[in-house]
Formats: structure tokens, C-alpha cells, sequence
């Protein structure tokens, strides 16, 4: 068979799984144009994948910035992106009260590397700045927001943020919770925009993906980390996503709709101490909302008038949900945090947290949202009879 054989149909409406780990080149001009950016081919599957290529482009347009990078999860983008620019006697700041595993990477990980961290609570966004402030010098090298939070759906005040900073400090927003859809943090000043991608922009709980986007000049820096530690997602969940984004603004129409309807539903009932859903006026973030997102998407975080053994039994009357930790898919998913995700941490650091007993974090999918209401109506009328 010929080495010079080609692609048998180049007329595909959907884009095909590309399983090739290697690939050829014509001639040595054709590998010198490669290595000089002239021409689109590969070179070696740790480097290339047309699937990821596809996707990428996709991703950079969404978030508005001219280039993207797709990792196997959004952990491995964060960390991957964090060790391409920090070095030791660095310092991060991060936005405490989120995604526990920032905590872990930055407390545990980076600090073996000699990497300072400081937490600051988003839960008082006028605080936050002022911590800011103080907290923040010349060895600060990365911030980094998670907007909204997880799993209070915090915000922060991005736009002043940029106005403390220094132009050569980096600025990266973890957008998972909002999508490009909800919120676009380049326009605020944001030097990079990660997401976990098994999220909302994923949306079927069927793939494991990160991405972050950025200036070209930023994006290839991250890009030889990534090369040399080979953090590189499959060319099957490459694909998936890209069938995803194709319908992620519908998906988002639908969440952000019937997401308010059920925050609503929750924040009228007895039952329900509090609600977290950035869209409604009792929210702490619901100025900023009001100024950064242009919807509020499906999850909505509450806590019971309960202890933490009702609680676990309101979960476990819910009908229509799985009792599981991901969100952002085509089905609803419900955790009791303080048993699920943060099973292990103290109770000093829960609270430190705002992990109560009774906080339930709720994704929507795609079932009725009358059909989810009424179901948690059975369950609290069960729960508090």
C-alpha cells in the first residue's frame, strides 16, 4: 500500500475519530513548514489530534480568545496551567469557599515546590476586595477565581479584581459554573479561562475533559507543559464534546429557565433554610450577577431546617435524581455535600467552608421541571411530617 494514501472522503458532516497516533510527512520541507506554524498536520499523538484541533477552535471562539487547550479533565487544565507559570517563592491567590481540590493542589501540591497560597472568602464580595488588597504583592504571580463558586454560587467583582492587579500578574477564571453562554470574563480583564468541560459544556455525563483558553502567546506556553507532561485528552471525548457544543446554548436556554423556576419554588418553602442561586435577590452575589451573567444555569444549592440524618432522608426520598456528585448533565443530580464531597474534612473546616449538614447542591437535567418540583414536595412533605 502506498505511504501517500489519503483520506478516503473529505465531505464529512461530522468530523470522524481520528485514532492515528503517528503521522508522515511528504518531504523535509513539508516537516520544516510544520515546525514553523505554516501548515496544519501532525507529528506525533502526544502533539496532535485533528479532533482536539476541532474542538480547541471551538472553545477559544466561545470564550472570545484566539487559542484553547483541551486536557482529560479540568483539574489536569488548572494544574497544567498553574505549573507553566509559577516558580518558587511565587505566591497564588485563590478564591476559598469553591472546588475543594484547589485547596488540595495549591496546600499540598504546590507548596511541595516552594509556591505560597492565600485563600480568600468570596462569601462578602466588598470584603473579598479588601483582602485582596492586603493580602496581595509584588510576589503574586497568579489569581485565581472560581465565578460562581462551588457550590454557593459566589461571585466576585472581576472588573475591579483587574483594576488591583498588576498588568503582569495572571488573572484566571474558572468559568465552569456560568459557561461561555452565561459569562464571558475576557471582556473583564481575564488573562485565561479554564473549564471542566464532563460539566455543562459536556452535558450528558459521558466524558471527562478541561480546557483553557487565552492569548495565543499564553496558550503556547501552557502547550509545551502539556506536551512534556503529556496531559492530552482521548480523541473519543474530543469528539464528544465537540457533538456537545453544538447544542450548548439550548441546553443553557433550558437550565437557566427552569433553574430560576426551582430556586424560586425552594426559597418559597418553609421548609428551606436557604437558598444559593445567584439569581434571586437574597443571593449575597446578586448585584454582581446581575452585572457579570446573563443566566444562572441549573444548579441550585439549598439547606434544609434539618439535621444532617433528615437530610439524608430527604435525599434518599427524592425519586427523580441519582444521588451523585457531577452536574451540568441531561440528568438531575442531587449530593448532600457534607456527606458527599466533603465526607472527609473536619468539622472545623467545614464550617470554615460553609459546608452545613443540611446543604444540598441540585443539578437540573432535562426532566420536567414541574415533575423535579413536585418530587422534592413529596420528599420534604415525607421528611417533616
Amino acid at each position: 500500500m502506498s505511504k501517500k494514501k489519503k483520506k478516503l472522503y473529505s465531505n464529512e458532516v461530522v468530523t470522524p475519530i481520528c485514532k492515528s497516533a503517528t503521522y508522515y510527512f511528504e518531504d523535509t520541507k513539508e516537516v520544516i513548514k510544520y515546525h514553523k506554524g505554516k501548515i496544519s498536520a501532525g507529528r506525533y499523538g502526544r502533539y496532535d489530534n485533528p479532533n482536539w484541533i476541532e474542538v480547541e477552535d471551538k472553545l477559544a471562539k466561545l470564550d472570545d480568545f484566539d487559542a484553547a487547550l483541551l486536557f482529560p479533565s479540568g483539574m489536569s487544565a488548572i494544574a497544567t496551567t498553574f505549573l507553566s507559570f509559577l516558580q518558587n517563592k511565587d505566591k497564588v491567590i485563590y478564591t476559598g469557599k469553591g472546588y475543594r481540590n484547589i485547596r488540595s493542589l495549591c496546600g499540598n501540591i504546590l507548596s511541595k515546590f516552594g509556591v505560597e497560597s492565600t485563600s480568600l472568602s468570596p462569601a462578602k464580595p466588598e470584603r473579598f476586595l479588601k483582602e485582596l488588597r492586603h493580602f496581595y504583592d509584588k510576589k503574586t504571580k497568579i489569581v485565581f477565581l472560581e465565578i460562581p463558586s462551588n457550590p454557593h454560587l459566589h461571585m466576585v467583582d472581576l472588573e475591579s479584581v483587574r483594576k488591583i492587579l498588576r498588568k503582569d500578574t495572571i488573572l484566571i477564571v474558572d468559568s465552569t459554573f456560568a459557561t461561555p453562554i452565561n459569562f464571558s470574563p475576557k471582556k473583564w480583564g481575564a488573562d485565561l479561562v479554564i473549564h471542566s468541560c464532563g460539566k455543562y459544556l459536556g452535558g450528558h455525563a459521558d466524558i471527562m475533559a478541561g480546557s483553557v483558553a487565552g492569548s495565543k502567546e499564553k496558550i503556547e506556553i501552557i502547550r509545551n507543559y502539556r506536551n512534556v507532561m503529556g496531559c492530552i485528552s482521548g480523541s473519543e471525548n474530543a469528539f464528544l464534546l465537540n457533538r456537545s457544543l453544538a447544542t450548548l446554548k439550548l441546553r443553557m436556554d433550558y437550565l437557566n429557565k427552569n433553574g430560576m423556576k426551582l430556586a424560586k419554588y425552594l426559597n418559597d418553602n418553609p421548609n428551606i433554610k436557604k437558598v444559593y442561586y445567584s439569581g434571586l435577590p437574597s443571593h449575597s452575589s446578586h448585584e454582581l450577577a446581575k452585572k457579570y451573567l446573563s443566566g444562572h444555569g441549573g444548579v441550585v444549592s439549598f439547606e434544609l431546617e434539618a439535621s444532617i440524618s433528615q437530610t439524608a432522608k430527604f435525599v434518599e426520598l427524592l425519586k427523580i435524581p441519582f444521588m451523585g456528585t457531577n452536574f451540568g448533565s441531561n440528568y438531575s443530580m442531587v449530593e448532600q455535600c457534607a456527606i458527599f464531597t466533603y465526607f472527609k474534612e473536619t468539622k472545623k473546616t467545614k464550617k470554615d467552608l460553609g459546608i452545613s449538614d443540611s446543604l444540598i447542591r441540585y443539578s437540573i437535567g432535562f426532566e420536567d421541571i414541574d415533575i423535579i418540583i413536585a418530587d422534592i414536595e413529596q420528599a420534604i412533605r415525607t421528611t417533616f411530617k
